[in-house]
């Protein structure tokens, strides 16, 4: 699966918990080759807005981060649903 719809996968799993809307906004930057920022993005708003995460879309998080080669800091260590 390509790293863009892993993270629209993700964020579409998670409209029942953060606004739609926001998480559309979001998602958009994929559409203007932006897909860090919009995965960056949509962390911040998970951490922002207190969302509950399961095990298993953490271990996603993990994976998208080490696909698009960016650093494990607080960003996503934050939102680790076992702290």
């Amino acid at each position: 699966m390509l790293v863009n719809d892993r993270i629209r996968d993700l964020g579409n799993s998670l409209k029942d918990r953060l606004d739609p809307e926001l998480i559309d906004y979001d998602l958009d930057y994929i559409n203007h080759s932006e897909n860090v920022l919009a995965f960056e993005m949509l962390c911040d708003h998970i951490a922002d807005y207190d969302v509950k995460i399961s095990n298993n879309e953490y271990k996603k998080i993990l994976e998208i981060v080490d696909v698009l080669n960016l650093n494990l800091d607080n960003r996503y260590l934050y939102i680790n649903p076992n702290n």
